[in-house]
């Protein structure tokens, strides 16, 4: 039963990202140490693509539209671009061993 909710949920974080051209990672919180610390890692390129994808997701929830069919079925929401495993480890550990 709960793995249906989950699989559901899922879905429809999914198609809400999908309507945007939004990437999970794009929606974190940025004032998150580990958020803020693996932002700092990304390359300009992949800065830039960022701010891009939030931007038009700004534009188009302003516009009250959604991106084309399209557009949305060459979003993988899910494909992550932060570091956030290696930038929680490293914290960790930093806690660990002062």
């Amino acid at each position: 039963m709960l793995r249906a909710v989950a699989n559901w949920y899922k879905g429809s974080v999914e198609a809400e990202l999908k309507k945007y051209g939004l990437k999970y990672h794009d929606i974190l919180i940025e004032n998150h140490p580990d958020v803020d610390a693996a932002l700092d890692r990304l390359t300009p390129e992949e800065l830039s693509e960022r701010n891009r994808r939030l931007k038009r997701a700004m534009d188009i929830g302003m516009k009250h539209s959604e991106l084309s069919h399209e557009a949305q079925e060459q979003i993988k929401p899910w494909e992550g671009y932060l570091q956030l495993d290696r930038v929680r480890k490293e914290r960790l550990e930093r806690l660990m061993n002062p």
